[in-house]
């Protein structure tokens, strides 16, 4: 009975280990905290970091791709544009990108206005002709 009980066990108990996550970095590596009165590890204390969506677009004509500035007023609405055209080997499919893009556009709508687009493109040429980008 020992012999047939015995590697049932063992291999349940082995694949309930494979299940335990390992923490992440973050959790070995202490915060940015340089006050010498606080504890440096509370969660208190740990940088805010913020969650950047990604929006696939094919070409980088009207998004001015490489522009700092843009770069710093999209991440502010929290996402980042990704150029990426259509046959490019290890891309995602056609679908996959409609459906993120449809989740991030959706989730711009709701957290900061159904405007998004045009304050984000006001932003946009204004930056473009900070930098020179746009003349006139």
């Amino acid at each position: 009975m020992w012999r047939v009980l015995f590697p049932i066990i063992f291999i349940s108990i082995s694949w309930a280990s494979f299940g335990q996550k390992e923490k992440p970095v973050q959790d070995y590596l202490p915060t940015e905290n340089l006050e010498m009165r606080k504890d440096a590890n509370k969660a208190a204390n740990k940088p805010k970091r913020k969650h950047i969506g990604l929006i696939y677009v094919p070409d980088g004509n009207k998004i001015a791709y490489g522009n700092r500035c843009v770069t710093e007023e999209t991440h502010k609405m929290g996402f980042e544009y990704i150029v990426e055209p259509v046959n490019v080997a290890g891309s995602k499919t056609w679908t996959g990108k409609r459906l993120n893009n449809l989740w991030v556009k959706t989730k711009l709508v709701v957290t900061r206005s159904p405007f998004w687009k045009l304050i984000l493109n006001k932003k946009i040429k204004k930056c473009r002709e900070m930098s020179g980008d746009l003349v006139g």
